[in-house]
C-alpha cells in the first residue's frame, strides 16, 4: 500500500500543532509499517526517511505564488497519477480533488471555512474520511452532515518529554526559579487579561488566608498588555510573581511544569487538551476552565473552575497547598487519564484508519 501525506502549501507544519503531532506520527509508522510505501510531499524540506520512504519536494515558482494553491493542488495530483496511491493524507484539512480516498486532518482550530471544504468533499461521492483531535470537532461536523462513520478522534498525545521529575530535580528547578520555594504555574497560550487579573487576585486571596511563601510563575510574554502592566506595579504580592517572558525551550517547559505546585489553565475559547495532557503525564494537578474540550481530555482528574469565581479558585489553590493525600490522590488520577494517549496507542489507532478506508 502506498500512503502520500500532504501538508499543503505551507509544509511541513508545526511540531506542537495537532498537524504536526499527525504528521509525527506518520513518520513514526513509516518506521514500523515496512511493508508500505510513505511518500511525503514537502515545499523544501527534505525529510530522513527509512527505505520504505519516500521525500518528495514541490517546490513553489516565483512565478507561481499568485496561484500557490492552485499550482500546488496540481502538483500533488501529478504525484498521485505518477506513483499511485492507496490513499492520500491532507494536513491541512483542504481536500484534493482526485479519485483516491483522502483522509483530512482537521484541528479544534480550524476554520469554518476548512470545516465546510471539508463537508463538501464527503458528500461529493468521494471515498473521503476526517481526523480531529476532539470529539467536540467530531460532533460539529456532525452538525453538519457528516456521518459519524467516517470521523475518526485521534487526541493529541503529550511527548515523551513529559514526565515526572524525583524530588531532587524538583529542588534544582524550584532553586533556579523561585528561590527554593513552591508555586503555581500560569502558561499564557490563548489566555485572556481579565483570566489572568482573576487569577492574580484568587493568588492574593490565597496568601492572605496561608500567609506562606508560595510563588507564582506567569509564562508568557505580558509586555504589550497595558491593564496588566499597571496592575502589578501596584500588586501587593508583586514580589512573589515570575514572569518569564522568554519562552524556555521544551525541555526546561516540561521540567518547570512538572516541578510545579499545580497548573492554571483558562483559554479564552474551549482550549487545547494537550496542555492539560502534558501537565497530567508529568504528575502535576490542574485547575481549569470547564470547556468541553479540556474536559474530555482531563475526565474527573482535574479541578475545573469558572475562571471568574476568584473565591473558589483561591480555595482549590488552599485544597492542593494543604491537602497532600489529596494532591496525590489527584495525580494518581491524572497519570491513569493519559495512559490511552501514548503515541504508541495512538500511532497503531491511525493505522487501523488508514486500512479501514482503503479497504471500504
Amino acid at each position: 500500500m502506498k500512503v502520500i501525506i500532504n501538508g499543503g502549501k505551507r509544509f511541513l507544519p508545526k511540531e506542537k500543532n495537532f498537524e504536526g503531532f499527525i504528521h509525527h506520527i506518520l513518520r513514526r509508522l513509516c518506521q514500523v509499517q515496512s511493508t508500505a510505501t510513505f511518500i511525503f510531499l514537502s515545499c523544501d524540506n527534505n525529510l530522513s526517511l527509512p527505505g520504505n520512504g519516500l521525500s518528495v519536494s514541490l517546490p513553489v515558482p516565483f512565478l507561481a505564488r499568485a496561484v500557490n494553491k492552485l499550482w500546488h493542488n496540481r502538483k500533488v495530483a501529478s504525484v498521485i497519477k505518477k506513483n499511485g496511491a492507496g490513499i492520500l493524507i491532507t494536513l491541512n484539512g483542504k481536500p484534493i480533488s482526485t479519485p483516491t480516498p483522502q483522509m483530512l486532518v482537521i484541528s479544534d482550530v480550524a476554520d469554518r471555512k476548512t470545516i465546510k471544504a471539508a463537508v463538501r468533499n464527503v458528500y461529493g461521492g468521494k471515498r473521503c474520511s476526517v481526523i480531529v483531535s476532539s470529539f467536540l470537532m467530531k460532533q460539529k461536523l456532525g452538525r453538519e452532515g457528516v456521518a459519524e462513520a467516517v470521523v475518526f478522534v485521534l487526541p493529541q498525545s503529550p511527548g515523551v518529554i513529559y514526565q515526572p521529575l524525583n524530588w531532587e530535580q524538583r529542588e534544582a528547578i524550584k532553586s533556579k526559579y523561585t528561590e527554593g520555594k513552591e508555586y503555581f504555574l500560569m502558561p499564557l497560550s490563548s489566555i485572556p487579561h481579565h483570566h489572568i487579573i482573576n487569577t492574580l487576585k484568587a493568588f492574593s486571596q490565597f496568601k492572605k488566608w496561608q500567609q506562606s511563601n508560595m510563588r507564582f510563575i506567569i509564562l508568557g510574554n505580558l509586555t504589550g498588555n497595558k491593564k496588566m502592566q499597571e496592575l502589578l506595579q501596584t500588586y501587593r504580592y508583586r514580589s512573589d510573581v515570575i514572569i518569564m517572558e522568554e519562552k524556555p525551550d521544551e525541555k526546561t517547559y516540561a521540567a518547570i511544569l512538572a516541578s510545579c505546585m499545580a497548573m492554571i489553565y483558562f483559554p479564552g475559547d474551549e482550549g487545547k487538551g494537550v496542555v492539560l495532557a502534558e501537565a497530567l503525564q508529568c504528575g502535576t494537578p490542574v485547575i481549569a476552565a470547564a470547556t468541553a474540550t479540556l474536559t474530555e481530555t482531563g475526565g474527573d482528574a482535574v479541578l475545573y473552575c469558572d475562571p471568574a469565581d476568584i473565591q473558589k479558585l483561591a480555595g482549590e489553590m488552599v485544597k492542593l497547598y494543604k491537602d497532600e493525600k489529596f494532591r496525590h490522590a489527584l495525580t494518581g488520577k491524572g497519570k491513569e487519564q493519559v495512559l490511552p494517549l501514548s503515541e504508541e496507542t495512538v500511532m497503531q489507532r491511525l493505522w487501523n484508519n488508514i486500512q479501514q478506508v482503503v479497504t471500504a
